[in-house]
């Protein structure tokens, strides 16, 4: 039997289940229900924050599961995404005070408050930048004002609420998000993998 994480809670959560639902696939009720089977797909689900999905994939626990591409990075879990699921969509900046940083390189020796340190980590390496990241849980807007970071990195929709902060974005953007299917990097292809993802494409 297929074994497949769903985010258990929120806009992602309900965007999956309504895709998977119309892709055929039996769907929970109740949200308190964590583990549901469907024996007629031969597919068991199983309910989970969007941050641990790509943990439990990576790990081979889980075949298969849904979770934002932002989550997978962040996670840097042993999994790879296998296609885009068009919902979700988020992008992802750094902001600081107005007029304090206005590029990348400016970063060099600030510190960086995020809740996705293991992507904003990456990326800085990815370009050579050598800063220092402070990991907060929740909402960062106000490290600058408290004086625990220089900058914040964390995802942008309107920008109000970095405006309220006295913030403004600069550079380009670290990632643009959105839900994924993942499944284990390692490993040889599952065939039941291939199946659910033609079924959520629309072509079975």
């Amino acid at each position: 039997m297929l074994r497949v994480a769903v985010p258990n809670k929120g806009a992602l959560s309900e965007a999956a289940t309504e895709m998977l639902r119309e892709a055929g696939y039996r769907q929970r009720r109740d949200s308190r229900e964590l583990v549901l089977a469907d024996h007629e797909n031969d597919v068991e689900f199983f309910f989970l924050r969007p941050r641990d999905i790509a943990v439990y994939v990576g790990a081979g626990t889980l075949d298969a599961g849904i979770t934002g591409r932002d989550l997978l990075l962040d996670s840097g879990a042993d999994a790879r995404e296998v296609f885009s699921l068009g919902f979700g969509e988020s992008t992802f900046r750094f902001a600081a005070r107005t007029g304090t940083v206005t590029e990348l390189a400016e970063l060099a020796g600030r510190r960086i408050a995020t809740s996705y340190s293991g992507l904003v980590e990456r990326y800085l390496r990815e370009h050579g930048v050598h800063a220092a990241v402070v990991k907060l849980d929740g909402a960062v807007e106000t490290a600058v004002r408290l004086g625990v970071a220089d900058v914040i990195a964390d995802v942008v929709e309107t920008g109000t609420t970095l405006r309220n902060a006295g913030l403004e974005v600069f550079g380009d953007p670290i990632l643009r998000s959105e839900a994924v299917l993942v499944r284990p990097a390692a490993g040889e292809a599952d065939p039941a993998i291939d199946v659910l993802v033609r079924r959520l494409q629309g072509v079975l």
